[in-house]
C-alpha cells in the first residue's frame, strides 16, 4: 500500500515549459563555460558527454575540473531574479493537500533555491521534510544513499512510498531500489521509455492522485 509520496521539486510541482527550467539551463551551461574557458556550445556538448556517469552537473565539476566552491555555483545558476521565471499556480496547494498522502520534497538543487520555490506557490508547510542537495553533500539523485537517508529521516521506506520526478535517470535510481516509481513528461517524449522500463508516466502533477487512484484499483491508464 501507498504511504507516502516522495516528490521531486523543478519540472515535477510546475510544468517544464514554464520558463525557469530553460533559466536555470542557461545559468547552468553559461557557468561551465566560465569556468572551462570554453564557449557555451562546448560546454554543453562537456556536459552532456559527462552528465550520464554522474548525477548532477556540480558533482561532475567536482570530479573532473576542481570546482569545489558550491556556493559560487548555487549563486551563478539559481539567483534570486529566478523567481521571476515562474508562473503562479494558485491551485497547487490545494491539490496537494488533496491527495491525501504525506509528502516529502527531495531534490538536487541548493536549499535557498526550494525555500523560493515553495514560497512562491504556498507549499513550504506541506512537506514533512525539505531535502537538497547539500543535506547529502553533494551526492544527490539517484545515488541509493540519498534516498535511503531521506526516507530515513521522516521515517518512510522504499516498500510504503512512491517516488515522483521528471528525470529518468533520477526514476530509475529509485526503482533499483525496489521502488515504485513515477515519471512525470510534460511533452510524452519518454513515453515508451516508461513503458519498457516499468514506470508510472503522467504529463503533469495535475494527473498524479488519478494515476494513484487507478494503480490501487489494479486499472491502466494511458497517457
Amino acid at each position: 500500500m501507498v504511504q507516502h509520496l516522495l516528490l521531486d521539486l523543478d519540472n515535477t510541482l510546475y510544468p517544464a515549459s514554464g520558463g525557469m527550467d530553460e533559466g536555470i539551463t542557461r545559468r547552468m551551461l553559461g557557468f561551465v563555460a566560465e569556468w572551462l574557458g570554453v564557449s557555451f556550445e562546448e560546454a554543453q556538448l562537456r556536459r552532456k558527454q559527462a552528465l550520464p556517469a554522474y548525477g548532477t552537473t556540480l558533482e561532475w565539476l567536482r570530479a573532473e575540473h576542481n570546482m569545489h566552491d558550491e556556493q559560487r555555483y548555487f549563486e551563478a545558476v539559481h539567483p534570486e531574479s529566478e523567481i521571476e521565471e515562474l508562473q503562479a499556480d494558485p491551485e497547487l496547494r490545494i491539490y496537494l493537500l488533496s491527495l491525501g498522502y504525506p509528502m516529502t520534497l527531495l531534490t538536487n538543487a541548493p536549499r535557498a533555491h526550494a525555500d523560493r520555490v515553495l514560497k512562491f506557490f504556498n507549499i513550504e508547510d506541506v512537506f514533512l521534510g525539505i531535502f537538497d542537495l547539500s543535506y547529502h553533500k553533494g551526492l544527490g539523485k539517484p545515488h541509493p544513499d540519498c534516498f535511503l537517508n531521506t526516507l530515513s529521516a521522516v521515517g518512510h521506506t522504499v516498500a510504503d512510498t512512491v517516488f515522483v520526478d521528471d528525470h529518468p535517470k533520477y526514476v530509475r535510481g529509485f526503482k533499483a531500489l525496489g521502488g515504485r516509481a513515477i515519471l512525470v513528461d510534460e511533452t510524452g517524449k519518454n513515453l515508451e521509455l516508461a513503458k519498457t522500463e516499468g514506470f508510472g508516466h503522467i504529463r503533469s502533477i495535475y494527473m498524479l492522485k488519478e494515476y494513484l487512484d487507478s494503480s490501487c484499483e489494479g486499472r491502466s491508464l494511458k497517457y
